[in-house]
């Protein structure tokens, strides 16, 4: 499904990532860790073309990922909605007032038809068990409330691939085992996930494989967990 060549980026000539290969399947759950500064944002957002190497090749589907390719709006909207990317700061992706309209928004954005938009959001309210938060304004959640808000604002989409920066950041103990189980109830499904995180626990828990990063910005060696789906 996807598959990096050779990837090097750098900011102001300041390197983050050299030479990343990687291929990740349909189905599998890979896990990014490493020190701060290694590169694991910075590889989500290339994932999630936000960025883009400066050298070697991202493919999606068979398809190549970069600058070209996403100056076609029809392809990079069809993009966009086969990856989701949940940020590490949740605050970052909501902006409407209130939950129902936060999660209908994507799909509204998709085209879809009203019943089609609401059978997607009345699945994902009930998938993340936000009921109670459905008419209130994301702005005054708990943190894990927004959390919870921005992965179904996401999976409304009904994305390939869901990508999370950083996933249990801010959470108390008891969101955060929540969140461990709601993700291996998506892993059960078959969703493919890409999941950046320093908690060594959630990532031996969770994963297919984990990708371990270096501060030479580098794979420094890949673990594999479980056969991938």
């Amino acid at each position: 499904m996807i598959a990096l060549k050779d990837i090097c980026f750098a900011y102001e000539e300041r390197p983050v990532l050299k030479h990343i290969n990687l291929t990740i399947e349909d189905g599998e759950t890979v896990m990014l860790q490493g020190p701060n500064g290694c590169g694991k944002s910075t590889l989500i957002r290339i994932l999630n073309a936000l960025e883009f190497a400066d050298v070697g090749e991202y493919i999606f589907e068979e398809k190549r990922i970069d600058k070209k390719s996403m100056k076609d709006e029809r392809f990079a909207k069809v993009f966009h909605q086969k990856i989701g990317y949940v940020f590490q700061n949740p605050e970052v992706q909501l902006f409407c007032a209130s939950v129902e309209e936060e999660i209908a928004f994507a799909p509204m954005q998709m085209g879809l038809e009203r019943a089609e938009v609401k059978k997607r959001v009345d699945h994902c309210i009930n998938l993340l068990q936000i009921e109670d938060l459905r008419e209130r304004a994301p702005y005054y959640l708990s943190t894990g409330e927004k959390k919870k808000v921005a992965i179904a604002s996401i999976l409304s989409m009904n994305p390939k691939v869901l990508v999370l920066d950083e996933p249990l950041s801010g959470l108390d103990a008891e969101t955060a085992e929540w969140l461990t189980d709601f993700l291996l109830q998506l892993k059960k499904s078959g969703k493919t996930m890409i999941i950046a995180t320093h908690n060594h626990t959630f990532a031996e828990m969770v994963a297919d494989r984990i990708v371990y990063m270096n501060r030479d910005h580098q794979i420094d060696h890949i673990l594999r967990l479980k056969e991938s789906l």
